[in-house]
């Protein structure tokens, strides 16, 4: 399966990638400063989302420089007007790309969700110059689920829901725990320097991570209740309590994957 799993209406999709964005671009951020990104390159952002990380990488790279932002739906990147940004309507899993083109190529949390994610990772290190820098992160959700709630048996509905809707997108194609999987596929692939650095952390209800998981559980709703383990009344208690100042959850672990072509 190439298309995105979480294909929706553009409020619930712009909803998803804003608390995405408020999630994990700090997390982002960080890895790619480390990479020690200059003026002048050419950097692909790859999976871009609304931008927000194209736009940062457009600061980096100065006026000298080029960043290219692909979508498989462009309006996502309508907001993006720095003048060193070309917005390309994209499908890794269809449409060319240039070979040894990029001095960075980054993609978050894009191979996760497609079946064909190893002849995408050749691909995009194939669009790397020599010596070019691979930054890749997707999530290991081993681990994630609830550490308080309000109420007594809460958090087993919680979890309950949670495994069932991890269960849906394993069924829909994605590897749920990829992340783990990619310092290895690098090193195989013969990259230099390899690196691989993991970040997770406490969500309380009413945060940016647990409105992402609120808005993944309500693009997904009619999976999760297909596979017939959670019922409606559960699903809408999982829901209410990402929103509960007295839930908290352990986040999904985001696994930086790095290294040089």
């Amino acid at each position: 399966m190439g298309d995105y799993i979480f294909e929706s209406d553009d409020t619930l999709t712009r909803t998803h990638l804003g608390a995405l964005e408020d999630a994990f671009d700090a997390v982002s951020i960080r890895q790619l400063y480390d990479v020690g990104i200059r003026s002048g390159w050419k950097c692909l952002d790859a999976g871009a989302g609304s931008g927000s990380i194209a736009r940062w990488l457009a600061g980096r790279v100065g006026s000298s420089g080029e960043v290219v932002a692909t979508e498989t739906d462009p309006r996502l990147l309508e907001g993006l007007h720095d003048d060193n940004v070309r917005v390309l309507e994209h499908d890794l899993t269809r449409d060319p790309l240039a070979e040894a083109e990029y001095d960075l190529v980054h993609a978050r949390l894009l191979l996760i969700l497609l079946s064909e994610r190893e002849r995408v990772l050749d691909r995009l290190i194939g669009a790397l110059k020599p010596g070019g820098v691979l930054v890749l992160e997707d999530f290991d959700v081993a681990g994630a689920g609830a550490l308080l709630a309000p109420e007594d048996g809460d958090a087993e509905v919680f979890d309950r829901v949670l495994e069932t809707y991890l269960s849906a997108m394993a069924v829909l194609g994605a590897d749920i725990r990829w992340g783990r999987h990619l310092y290895a596929a690098l090193r195989r692939r013969g990259l230099r320097d390899v690196r691989s650095v993991g970040h997770a952390e406490v969500w309380p209800g009413g945060s940016s991570g647990c409105e992402l998981i609120r808005t993944n559980f309500t693009q997904l709703r009619r999976q999760i209740l297909d596979r017939g383990t959670v019922g409606h009344s559960e699903w809408r208690r999982a829901v209410e309590l990402l929103d509960h100042e007295g839930f908290a959850m352990r986040s999904f672990l985001l696994v930086a994957n790095s290294g040089l072509r």
